[in-house]
């Protein structure tokens, strides 16, 4: 019977610094000087990308923005933590759900960006942020993983920060009504 108070005493340490160092860990930042969104099995050389692409070029589809349907699945999560003085990434998988496909690169692409609401500080930006882009062009019901890039908060706060798919030089998705992916979160320094 003595050894039965040492021994769970020290499970229950054990226990509390598991909990401890995975929390600190799922809430700290991915910091990383490149972000990589290719699959290994996709990726090629960017001279024979180009080449590919200047012999492949197909005429891009006009499409009607105006009448079109826009959708997009957004599955992922707002860490509880951010920081101010380096580069944040949130890890995200989307799906098109619209009736067209979003395009990666020349006219009418869609990027996935972000806006950002103070709740304790005046400091707030809707649509000046940085933007991600797709690794590739989604056709409607194809989906991605993208790291999204959160770089502009530089005031510490509490936040609401909103993910969200952006057509460019037309319009945010979540003004046709798409859901966005939303959290609150603590922006602070992390080099203290």
């Amino acid at each position: 019977m003595k050894f039965k108070i040492p021994v769970i005493n020290l499970l229950i340490t054990i226990i509390i610094s598991l909990f401890l160092i995975l929390t600190f860990i799922s809430c700290s930042p991915y910091i990383a000087d490149k972000i990589d969104v290719t699959d290994a099995a996709e990726e090629k050389s960017e001279g024979a990308a180009k080449e590919e692409a200047i012999e492949t070029e197909e005429p891009v589809e006009a499409v009607d923005y105006e009448n079109a349907q826009f959708g997009a699945e957004i599955i992922g999560y707002i860490p509880q933590f951010l920081c101010t003085d380096i580069d944040n990434s949130i890890k995200i998988e989307i799906t098109n759900t619209s009736d067209f496909t979003w395009r990666s690169s020349g006219k009418d692409i869609v990027r996935i960006g972000y806006h950002y609401w103070s709740q304790d500080v005046d400091y707030n930006e809707y649509d000046e942020n940085v933007r991600t882009e797709l690794p590739n062009d989604l056709e409607p019901g194809e989906s991605a993983t993208i790291e999204v890039l959160i770089s502009d908060v530089t005031h510490k706060g509490i936040y609401v920060l909103q993910i969200d798919p952006v057509l460019e030089g037309h319009f945010w998705f979540s003004s046709k009504d798409v859901p966005i992916l939303e959290g609150r979160t603590y922006f602070d320094s992390c080099s203290d």
